[in-house]
């Protein structure tokens, strides 16, 4: 396999955060299949070479230039503003709201009116606003995984635009990403917790401390499993005694039986 082909195909996936598997998954193929391009183990079909450079929005003959030569070819569309136009303080960015404000004077802008290609971010957004809302408004399992799914459709609709804002947009992704997590770790707790089984639900509530309920849960998954070890030391205690009953009957039979037979 040409190493143009492979090392461009790495560098268009890094340059998009993608891990392999995000970008197996949107190509319909396997991990495996992804790395073995990238190594130059495994030859690109022409089709897929095809369907690759539709989904980055590049040209194909983008995986055969020399990545100088890439670089050198890619148009400049960093031109999100960074500095307030009155007086050149740091503006902060809130791209959920579509809003940005200055650090120092205060003044606020609509994003649309200082970068106007922000609109093509509608869909992105619209999808990162349903994932928070879930998260923030329901606390079972399946919540989790369907905002998990959200955040992953709309780091590949980001990658897919590559400008100004997408790294921003899937950084919001990833640490939304983070919260699910924290939600499920936290919903399998409570599943534990109701059903008794103390020891699991205390394995899954001390990941997420600090989340919700969940200190208060660990104070009784903990309080709970103190009680029970304390249930369990009388019967240690019996079941010794009883041990050492049997031990000494056994002893005193051995020693009778001796005498016995000496008889």
């Amino acid at each position: 396999m040409d190493t143009k082909v492979a090392g461009n195909l790495k560098r268009l996936r890094e340059e998009r955060s993608l891990t392999q598997e995000a970008l197996a998954d949107s190509l319909g193929v396997s991990a495996i299949t992804v790395y073995k391009w990238e190594a130059g183990r495994l030859p690109v079909e022409y089709k897929m070479l095809v369907k690759i450079a539709e989904f980055y929005d590049v040209p194909v003959d983008t995986f055969t230039a020399d990545e100088t030569e890439e670089k050198a070819a890619k148009p400049i569309t960093d031109k999100m503003p960074s500095t307030c136009k009155v007086c050149g303080g740091d503006l902060i960015h809130n791209y959920l709201e579509g809003t940005c404000r200055c650090a120092n004077c205060g003044n606020k802008w609509s994003i649309s009116e200082l970068y106007p290609d922000y609109s093509k971010y509608a869909g992105v957004i619209a999808t990162i606003t349903k994932a928070n809302a879930i998260l923030n408004s329901r606390t079972e399992l399946a919540s989790a995984d369907e905002a998990n799914l959200l955040y992953k459709q709309a780091i590949i609709e980001c990658t897919r635009l590559n400008d100004a804002v997408y790294s921003d947009l899937v950084k919001i992704c990833y640490e939304g990403q983070v919260k699910a997590d924290r939600l499920e770790a936290y919903c399998r707790g409570k599943h534990f917790f109701e059903n008794r089984s103390f020891s699991s639900a205390l394995n899954e509530l001390e990941k997420v401390s600090g989340y919700k309920d969940a200190d208060v849960m660990i104070e009784k998954c903990k309080a709970a499993l103190g009680a029970a070890r304390k249930r369990r030391i009388p019967l240690i205690i019996v079941i010794a005694a009883l041990s050492l009953v049997f031990l000494t009957a056994a002893i005193i039979l051995l020693i009778w039986a001796g005498s016995f037979l000496i008889r």
